[in-house]
């Protein structure tokens, strides 16, 4: 298995993005805390239907690695949320991270320890970003509209 950190195209069908967005309505907003104590402001949700859970993992299935089907999480960022700097590994499982938006945006995105440096990787669908472990990453304060994302470890 050989894979290389950075942004890489994922399949992403054209339902997923509207089946991710009912799964969420309507759940609370949850504070994930980090190992400082420190809260980011998101909401996190644990995917427990089967059948989507299995939609998501298929997205990575392109991918050199195994995707952890017990890691799978969704994320929405309301405008102004945010997720504060962390390290691959300390929230996710899995020997690599894979993220990918569920939605475009022309301000939103990632930012992330890429080629030895910090880049900005603006969020399009069919785009994902694949980080090795002990790298770093975070979503600035959002500012277009809600942020939907996928979260996987990856081994």
């Amino acid at each position: 298995m050989i894979l290389t950190e950075g942004p890489t195209e994922v399949p992403v069908a054209h339902t997923l993005p509207q089946e991710v967005r009912a799964a969420l309505e309507g759940l609370p907003v949850t504070a994930p805390q980090d190992l400082t104590g420190a809260r980011s402001r998101y909401t996190d949700l644990a995917v427990d239907q089967p059948g989507l859970r299995d939609r998501l993992v298929a997205v990575a299935s392109s991918l050199p690695g195994t995707p952890d089907p017990a890691t799978v999480r969704v994320q929405r960022h309301d405008v102004g949320d945010f997720t504060l700097p962390r390290r691959v590994g300390d929230t996710v499982a899995g020997d690599w991270e894979l993220t990918f938006p569920l939605s475009d945006s022309e301000v939103d995105g990632v930012t992330a320890w890429i080629g030895g440096r910090f880049e900005r990787v603006l969020d399009r669908v069919g785009t994902g970003l694949l980080l090795p472990p002990g790298s770093w990453a975070w979503v600035s304060p959002v500012r277009g509209a809600p942020r939907y994302s996928v979260v996987m470890g990856v081994r």
